[in-house]
């Protein structure tokens, strides 16, 4: 074992753990900052004097959390969290390029689908009718960090076909084709994990955390002009909540919250799986 390791064998804490908790470290006093290339499992095994089976278990831990991600071929990094204003109003593209990033879009499918029971309630369309389906693929410096799925009825196919969905925002594509001016969204967050041909296209391992961000774009006159399902890598993005007022809603009524969590009315603050539209800046 090196003599530099610091791990202690004679510890009741498991090795995997010591180095799980060392590596926490340096990310966290900034001795490893982002983009930064983690030691290889061999490299970790011969410098600590353990496995390669035990050096994988701490890195694949530190990956799920999102403080690392792994690029194929090229090894472990540190995870850099990237800013943007996240509502689905907003143009990725747009923002990313705003941050000096360099964005690219791949169209992963276009086509006419039947709407589940809750898009076609969100677009106000038949179970029945047929609505436009549009998966695009986003690229950070050539990584992939997102994946959005667009629901739009189906009067936007004929032309959306021919539009410029790699380099033009769809907001400003779906404007110049109804006439509509699009201007606000209804989002909500959550947490789910990769399923294997989303984790595919990520290029990250099945089961690997996502933020899952539901959305509702609306025309200047509240029409529902899309609904979308965005996924974005648990290790490239954050969100932020700052202090101040927000409503939650509970299936007992709404109740405004301070920035202290004390309601001012007697209503019961939201449980697990109820919503609330809180901060929306994803980070």
């Amino acid at each position: 074992m090196s003599e530099e390791s610091k791990l202690d064998r004679d510890s009741p804490q498991p090795l995997f753990l010591q180095l799980d908790n060392l590596l926490r470290g340096q990310i966290e006093d900034g001795s490893l900052t982002p983009g930064d290339r983690i030691p290889s499992e061999h490299e970790l095994s011969r410098e600590h004097g353990i496995s390669r089976m035990t050096a994988r278990r701490a890195l694949d831990t530190l990956v799920m959390e999102g403080l690392l991600f792994r690029r194929p071929g090229k090894g472990t990094y540190v995870s850099e969290k990237v800013q943007w204003p996240g509502a689905t109003v907003f143009s990725f593209s747009t923002a990313m390029a705003s941050l000096g990033l360099t964005v690219t879009t791949r169209v992963v499918e276009l086509t006419l689908a039947s709407p589940s029971e809750s898009i076609a309630r969100d677009l106000g369309v038949g179970l029945g009718e047929q609505i436009v389906r549009l998966t695009r693929l986003r690229l950070i410096e050539n990584q992939p960090v997102a994946l959005h799925t667009s629901y739009m009825s189906r009067e936007y196919y004929p032309a959306i076909r021919h539009a410029d969905l790699v380099t033009t925002p769809l907001n400003k594509v779906m404007e110049a084709i109804s006439g509509r001016r699009i201007i606000n969204s209804r989002d909500y967050v959550e947490v789910t994990l990769a399923q294997p041909e989303e984790a595919a296209l990520l290029e990250i391992p099945a089961g690997a955390p996502l933020l899952l961000v539901r959305g509702l774009v609306l025309s200047e006159r509240g029409y529902p002009e899309r609904a979308t399902k965005s996924l974005f890598r648990g290790d490239r993005f954050r969100f932020t909540i700052e202090g101040g007022t927000l409503e939650v809603k509970s299936a007992s009524g709404n109740a405004s919250v301070d920035g202290t969590g004390q309601a001012d009315t007697g209503a019961q603050p939201a449980g697990r799986g109820e919503q609330w539209p809180g901060p929306r800046e994803l980070l």
